[in-house]
């Protein structure tokens, strides 16, 4: 797999990640009366849990993007195409 492909699939990961885990506090949330649909808390749930997923995401990119060619022995020029 060449590197422009396995970005693709790091970032839609974290997206799957991020919306994954803040629906699941938004519906907490919502079902507990602490905002309503479409307020100010909603939104900030969301964005601050892009911005956690964007941290991370960013943070853990080294070890998923830049460091598998000592595992899978393959040269990072060679394409898996």
């Amino acid at each position: 797999m060449n590197t422009t492909s396995r970005g693709v699939i790091y970032v839609s990961t974290w997206v799957v990640i991020w919306g994954t885990a803040s629906s699941l506090v938004d519906w907490l949330l919502l079902n507990a009366d602490l905002y309503q649909e479409g307020s100010f808390g909603q939104a900030a749930t969301f964005i601050g849990y892009g911005a956690a997923a964007s941290v991370l995401g960013v943070r853990l990119s080294s070890r998923f993007l830049f460091n598998n060619n000592a595992k899978d022995g393959s040269n990072a020029d060679q394409s898996g195409d």
